[in-house]
């Protein structure tokens, strides 16, 4: 498929790795619309991004603010990118209930709210004869266990078997659904662990490669980026 035109919104956009995503597709002629956390660091979305929003995965009236911001429009919607998360690490028996809480609310629960409240804009473009998509990142996490990462691992876990279901139920709508588990990747996110502290990691990706990888994946129609495809 061609992006070239298609109303295309990454959420995480103020992050190394949503900006570089946010880039590419600007680039290749999206109409991109990006998230941050907060006012502030929305300042971090690409200048190639043309609207931004204001998104708190934590906080259920966001979720459904935000949705309603992007669905309310003339323009259709033709693809959701999720490039947001946290990470924490520990053993099971030191991490504390509230940071697994945390973990699968941003990086699940919100991200799966927010989808599921923009599915009705998704069929819309199906309907009006575009291609649209749903991408997320769930990491290599979702296809291997390591040990420290029990409560961040979940979450993935849970996101990935999700988009799996949602994969099914849109098959007929037309909506393809998109599981990217790249490794891991130079972000900075380890350092700015909730809970924890990251062990030492050998050299990761470069965010502009995974970032390459996971377009190619988009405009190639594909429906799964395993840690492989990296």
């Amino acid at each position: 498929m061609t992006v070239q035109g298609q109303r295309i919104v990454v959420v995480g956009a103020s992050g190394v790795l949503g900006a570089a995503i946010a880039e590419r597709l600007a680039a290749s002629g999206a109409v991109v619309e990006g998230t941050s956390s907060s006012p502030e660091s929305a300042a971090r979305i690409p200048a190639s991004a043309g609207a931004r929003h204001v998104l708190d995965l934590e906080d259920p009236a966001s979720i459904a603010e935000t949705a309603d911001a992007i669905a309310n429009t003339d323009a259709l919607l033709d693809g959701i990118v999720i490039a947001s998360g946290i990470v924490a690490f520990g053993p099971i028996d030191q991490t504390p209930p509230e940071v697994s809480d945390q973990l699968m609310q941003v990086n699940h629960l919100g991200p799966a709210g927010l989808i599921a409240r923009l599915l009705p804009a998704l069929r819309a473009s199906a309907v009006a004869g575009g291609s649209p998509f749903v991408a997320s990142i769930c990491g290599v996490v979702a296809e291997q266990v390591f040990p420290g990462m029990a409560a961040y691992t979940a979450s993935k876990t849970a996101h990935s078997t999700w988009l799996k279901a949602l994969r099914l139920e849109t098959r007929r709508p037309r909506v393809r659904v998109i599981d990217a588990r790249p490794g891991h990747t130079e972000t900075g996110l380890a350092d700015r662990a909730v809970f924890g502290t990251a062990p030492r990691m050998p050299q990761g990706m470069q965010p502009e490669h995974v970032a390459d990888v996971i377009v190619a994946g988009i405009t190639g129609d594909l429906t799964e980026l395993p840690s492989t495809a990296f």
